[in-house]
């Protein structure tokens, strides 16, 4: 921002890089099939990089340990970014139910993250809404984690 005085007029407006950071998250909205298929494929990258973890991977200067860790976040991205909005659709419950269900099974997940719990949040939330009634996993995340 170019001044702290927001009722200024054009002055408090936001500044080049900010107004392109506005533009790229406007022009980014996925639809809900589009995020799970992006968190279903770095989800599956990060199981396989986690079975070569002394791998290095010379042209991304990481070893595949560190990638699949990257790729674990950006499946957590993923899965916010589908939390994020509320949903009438059951079809797209049912990717956020999936979505939870298998992130919440991850050894060490919840300890590494919030995104399980935010899921589960919106998740209930869009269910409420629906009128669905979720029941619970048979065996609770805690014991796993």
């Amino acid at each position: 921002m170019t001044t702290k005085n927001f009722a200024g007029g054009n002055e408090a407006l936001p500044e080049d890089s900010e107004m392109r950071l506005y533009a790229r998250a406007y022009a980014s909205s996925q639809s809900a099939d589009a995020l799970f298929l992006k968190w279903e494929t770095a989800h599956a990258h990060a199981m396989l990089l986690d079975e070569l973890p002394e791998c290095v991977f010379s042209d991304h200067g990481l070893n595949g340990r560190q990638l699949a860790e990257g790729a674990r976040i950006a499946a957590r991205r993923m899965a916010l970014l589908m939390a994020e909005a509320p949903t009438t659709l059951r079809e797209v419950l049912a990717l956020k139910v999936h979505i939870y269900e298998t992130m919440g099974q991850l050894e060490g997940e919840v300890a590494r993250s919030h995104a399980v719990i935010m899921l589960e949040a919106a998740m209930k939330a869009d269910a409420e809404h629906l009128n669905v009634v979720l029941l619970p996993l048979d065996q609770p995340f805690g014991p796993r984690q």
